[in-house]
């Protein structure tokens, strides 16, 4: 594993500069009418999409932006278009960038499926700390609020019926399938893909199953083709279609013979991942998830079930000097040093700047983090506490 790692931190800053070449989408978010009151929010280069249902009853949000800059920009791009208040937030996948601007658009009640409920009823009390903060603006009516208060979690299907319009949410179920939610309008014909309908860009499945599994996501998209949507707003990506959705399909099948030819070769794991590539597909975005794509392969091929990840909280303190994604990866220079690479998550609690996009190069800062115990973090360790000194 230490050799996985190592190749990981280091690959990744490379792959990083790598993807900003491939991203697919612009550099501002687009808002995108698909059918009479259905709009699409086209993250910035791939950041989360949302789509956007106006009924007579309220609006209904499915996720939230990809920063707090963003989430502010999708709320006035809704207010461009309906006087209607946001009154369901649907959230597809509970990540940062699906959920994190959630507390934006409270009380709304937020949709979610059970599993999601459970995991959101045990965030530790720094996470809802960060939540409560982190839209200044809001942090008055959120003071006594935590996400909990607003839930409205289902099992496997539900159907909200608002203003004459169907809304029908419905989850794969799976062993692995982390509470992912897809979004489907029958009458227009419209799908919110959810985590498996990625266009143009290679999963982000990790070892430690927290985003699902390839065997999950074959299971997702055969669910997802069956309807038939004429327009399907994908996770990350521009609007796609049956025919990406069946293009995904192909890639995961062909990642999965990849991988089972190595093994049968008996290769080990560390060469494995060394070896796997996906060339067919070289013009996706985000080859740095080539190393959770193999390693995640690998262990549901071997019959192994997920990592399971242990971390220690380490302090630094240091000098900011490099940042990308909108504040989300940082490089943090010791005083000693050494360079460590950290990622900002929706759930990090910042102080001495409004959120993560408001970090700049020289910054000093001060940042308690999650080191993952034998654990390739191929992105970055998570932040939890990040201050930034006057």
């Amino acid at each position: 594993m230490f050799a996985a790692v190592s190749r990981g931190f280091c690959l990744a800053i490379l792959l990083l500069f790598a993807d900003a070449a491939l991203a697919l989408t612009g550099e501002t978010a687009e808002f995108v009418k698909l059918a009479n009151d259905v709009y699409a929010y086209i993250g910035k280069r791939n950041d989360a999409n949302a789509m956007v249902i106006v009924t007579n009853q309220g609006v209904v949000l499915v996720d939230t932006g990809n920063s707090q800059p963003d989430t502010r920009d999708l709320a006035a791009k809704i207010k461009s278009v309906t006087d209607q208040p946001v009154r369901w937030v649907v959230i597809s996948q509970y990540h940062g960038d699906h959920f994190g601007g959630s507390p934006y658009f409270m009380p709304a009640t937020l949709v979610v499926h059970d599993r999601v409920a459970k995991e959101i009823a045990a965030m530790k009390p720094y996470q809802v700390k960060s939540w409560r903060k982190r839209f200044p603006e809001k942090a008055e009516q959120l003071q006594n609020l935590s996400p909990v208060d607003m839930l409205l979690s289902f099992p496997d299907r539900i159907t909200l019926k608002l203003g004459g319009k169907q809304i029908e949410l419905f989850y794969v179920d799976d062993v692995y399938n982390t509470g992912d939610v897809a979004v489907w309008l029958p009458e227009s014909g419209v799908l919110h893909g959810s985590f498996a309908a990625y266009k143009d860009r290679h999963p982000d499945v990790r070892p430690d199953y927290s985003h699902g599994t390839t065997l999950t996501m074959l299971k997702q998209l055969e669910a997802l083709i069956a309807l038939k949507p004429r327009v399907v707003i994908p996770s990350h990506g521009p609007l796609s279609n049956v025919t990406d959705l069946q293009a995904m399909v192909d890639y995961v099948l062909l990642a999965r013979q990849k991988v089972r030819t190595m093994m049968a070769d008996n290769l080990p794991l560390p060469e494995i991942i060394k070896r796997f590539h996906m060339n067919e597909f070289k013009d996706w975005d985000r080859a740095t998830h080539f190393d959770w794509l193999a390693e995640t392969i690998h262990r549901e091929l071997s019959g192994l079930g997920p990592i399971i990840v242990t971390t220690r909280d380490i302090s630094a303190t240091g000098e900011l000097t490099s940042i990308a994604e909108a504040g989300r990866n940082l490089t943090l220079r010791t005083s000693d040093g050494k360079d460590v690479r950290l990622r900002v998550t929706s759930d990090t609690d910042i102080e001495g700047a409004a959120d993560r996009t408001q970090l700049k190069i020289g910054m000093k800062i001060a940042a308690l983090y999650k080191m993952p115990d034998d654990f390739n973090a191929a992105l970055g360790f998570d932040v939890i506490e990040l201050n930034v000194k006057p």
